[in-house]
């Protein structure tokens, strides 16, 4: 048994939000379904029944909120605050704090204290589920000698056991993870045993002083296409460095690079699979607020995510659902750590 032993919140209370309430998402497109001026949201997952689950806090209390079958109410939580989400299904999702964890069995959260490193990433794949630990953010401003850094863990049975792997892992999709190796955009491949590094091409161009990093990874389940978003960033003139947005796509063996001026370095860029064979990435925009890259199967298309007049919320976390028909779910709020916005995406 996954938490035996554990103390446990046994009860789910509903009660009515104070922010408003939107219409259903329009088909193909992202739209605000949800939001709260006094709220900031940090983190949501989706579970393949539609129920979402989103993170947060209004000024110093601790926010949970379920919906997305309805409209989002507040619930309660494991009794701590919640920095990331995962889920399997209605009965498995997990719930990541500074110093606890916990899992919904359905009926109630289950309770266990947390004594590793700070988690940036969780993510429940098939049978696993992993966490990335105290990943390290490349400043957009550059800095000399950056090094990249983080440390996976799987939980097997109850214990969290730390993962070797080939490469500094940032992302992962199905068997995939994506990251840097010596300094160097990297990708690595799940064997179900073992992580065993993957042969890319190299970049279209090279500079003096150059470094990469894949932030993100997203594989289409029907197709097998992975495609992951990173950087390159150089030093271009004293402390000062210049970089660019990288898109790698393909399968085992065969991989294509395309090199894009903007958004420039994106050190924060997610992915995640649309459903149709392609991937959303979503980064911080320049002029405040988020934006996205919809990777598709003919080309790429820029976009950006809707918000109420004189709002300038980001999106923090991202979170899709495949099944019945598909949807995206994002989260976010901003940098004064209000005006909480809860985006949504139907096919």
């Amino acid at each position: 048994m996954l938490f035996r032993g554990t103390a446990a919140v046994v009860a789910l209370f509903v009660a009515a939000e104070p922010a408003a309430a939107h219409a259903v998402a329009p088909a193909g497109q992202w739209s605000v379904v949800h939001d709260d001026r006094r709220a900031s949201y940090d983190a949501v997952t989706v579970t393949p029944g539609g129920a979402v689950w989103v993170a947060g806090t209004r000024g110093s209390e601790q926010l949970l909120l379920k919906g997305g079958r309805s409209a989002f109410k507040r619930v309660t939580g494991p009794g701590f605050r919640v920095k990331r989400l995962a889920s399997a299904s209605d009965t498995r999702v997990w719930a990541f704090g500074a110093s606890r964890y916990a899992r919904w069995d359905g009926r109630r959260w289950q309770v266990r204290p947390w004594s590793h490193g700070r988690v940036d990433r969780a993510y429940s794949i098939g049978e696993n589920l992993w966490v990335v630990e105290n990943t390290n953010v490349f400043p957009k401003a550059g800095a000399a000698g950056w090094k990249a850094r983080s440390t996976l863990r799987r939980l097997a049975g109850s214990v969290w056991r730390k993962v070797p792997t080939p490469i500094v892992v940032k992302g992962l999709d199905g068997s995939w993870a994506a990251g840097s190796a010596r300094g160097t955009a990297a990708l690595a491949h799940w064997t179900g045993k073992a992580w065993r590094a993957v042969e890319l091409p190299a970049l279209p161009t090279a500079r003096p002083g150059q470094i990469s990093e894949l932030t993100d990874v997203a594989m289409d389940g029907e197709t097998g296409r992975v495609m992951a978003v990173g950087w390159a960033a150089w030093p271009c003139g004293g402390a000062k460095f210049c970089g660019e947005t990288l898109l790698l796509s393909g399968y085992p063996g065969s991989w294509n690079f395309e090199v894009r001026g903007e958004p420039g370095i994106q050190p924060r860029a997610q992915a995640e699979p649309d459903g149709r064979g392609g991937a959303w990435v979503v980064y911080d925009d320049k002029g405040g607020g988020s934006a996205f890259l919809h990777i598709g199967v003919d080309g790429v298309e820029p976009g950006v995510f809707p918000a109420p007049p004189n709002r300038n919320a980001s999106v923090r976390d991202l979170a899709i659902q495949l099944e019945s028909g598909g949807s995206g779910w994002a989260v976010g709020a901003a940098p004064s750590g209000r005006d909480g916005l809860i985006w949504a995406y139907r096919r």
